[in-house]
């Protein structure tokens, strides 16, 4: 099967995410079972324009702004060149229209809608038309079949339109890790780890701790991630007399990632919106339970009182009165802990690459070789 796969980023992009971990970690096993992937993507500085990345063949071209453009401009020469059997859109920005750019059938990925969280990560403008395009997403994938990582997300999407009949779930995997062999930390922390954006909750968690801090002057924060904001973090600890209680620690290498996950008393995850939220997965590979959002995909991935705490979104108050709580509780922080791992060893990459198989060869069959529109 000759599979063209079409995402705003690979997983090499300075600003790749989860979205792009989770495109890698499908494709790379499908890939490995013999079929061709070919990845359209765009450019970015020091990138080759083609390159073979985890098996997938990488065509990048163009950047975020005219994606649309680039989309509708590169899927018919790529398909003259490699001859595809079926196209995969990762629609995790703005739908890129494939059904009416390609005769072949098409699988849509979708993570999460950004709904009116959009708002509170970028500019009025350009926010309003994500929030525009997502509506229209029924009346122009009238026919085609969807995949997403949870049932909230599911939930989501047939809230705009979408039938539910056309909507499939296949979980997000979860790699093995193994506990590093480092001692136990000084100092208790908790851990956020993240892309500093709005969206991802940053405030919320400083706030939260602030608010923490008060009660236990022994504890700290530790705030992993790179991202826009993170330039602003350092004057507004030092405004608020927190520079000594929160280590800024910037991007980290995937083994300092797991240290900071194993030594963390807890994971916040303070996002406005996820699909899934593969840190807290990971981080519960390493008996570290989380603390985070109630909103779609979270509510997923964090079972509330077993395997972490949910908050309502946003709440700085109720997201502190939820770290008081495990930090003081042994017993709870240890239950929380193991029924974390017990729920992460659930979840297989491998079981998720051969589902999304089946999926894009029941495309093809349904449609008889052609694509739908």
């Amino acid at each position: 099967m000759n599979i063209l796969v079409v995402n705003y980023r690979d997983r090499m992009h300075p600003a790749a995410g989860g979205a792009e971990k989770h495109l890698h970690r499908i494709f790379s096993r499908i890939a490995a079972m013999g079929h061709k992937v070919v990845l359209l993507t765009t450019m970015f500085k020091g990138a080759s324009e083609r390159e073979v990345v985890d098996g997938i063949q990488v065509v990048r071209s163009g950047g975020d702004l005219l994606f649309q453009l680039t989309v509708a401009r590169m899927v018919g020469k790529l398909d003259r060149e490699f001859r595809f059997d079926v196209v995969y859109e990762d629609l995790n920005k703005l739908p890129l229209f494939t059904p009416y750019l390609s005769k072949k059938p098409v699988l849509v990925q979708m993570h999460h809608l950004w709904r009116s969280s959009i708002f509170a990560e970028a500019p009025f403008p350009v926010a309003l038309g994500v929030w525009a395009f997502e509506r229209v997403i029924p009346f122009f994938y009238r026919k085609q079949r969807f995949v997403v990582v949870s049932p909230s997300t599911k939930a989501e999407l047939a809230g705009i339109g979408v039938g539910e009949n056309r909507i499939d779930v296949v979980y997000n995997g979860s790699d093995p890790v193994e506990r590093p062999e480092t001692p136990a930390p000084s100092a208790l922390y908790f851990l956020w780890l993240s892309r500093v954006h709005r969206y991802k909750g940053i405030w919320t968690a400083l706030q939260a701790f602030e608010i923490f801090a008060k009660k236990q002057p022994d504890v700290k924060l530790v705030v992993a991630g790179s991202g826009p904001l993170l330039s602003k973090l350092p004057a507004w600890l030092k405004a608020h007399g927190l520079s000594d209680r929160v280590e800024i620690a910037g991007f980290v290498t995937a083994e300092r990632k797991r240290e900071l996950m194993a030594g963390a008393v807890a994971l916040l995850q303070t996002s406005y919106k996820e699909g899934w939220g593969l840190t807290v997965v990971e981080a519960a590979q390493l008996d570290t339970p989380a603390i985070a959002s109630d909103v779609p995909g979270l509510r997923d991935s964090v079972l509330d009182g077993r395997t972490g705490i949910l908050f309502p979104v946003g709440n700085a108050a109720a997201c502190s009165a939820a770290m008081e709580k495990v930090y003081a509780d042994r017993g709870l922080r240890d239950s929380l802990a193991k029924s974390a791992n017990e729920y992460a060893k659930t979840f297989s990459w491998d079981d998720a690459a051969s589902k999304t198989l089946a999926l894009l060869e029941q495309a093809i069959a349904s449609c008889g070789g052609a694509g739908a529109k």
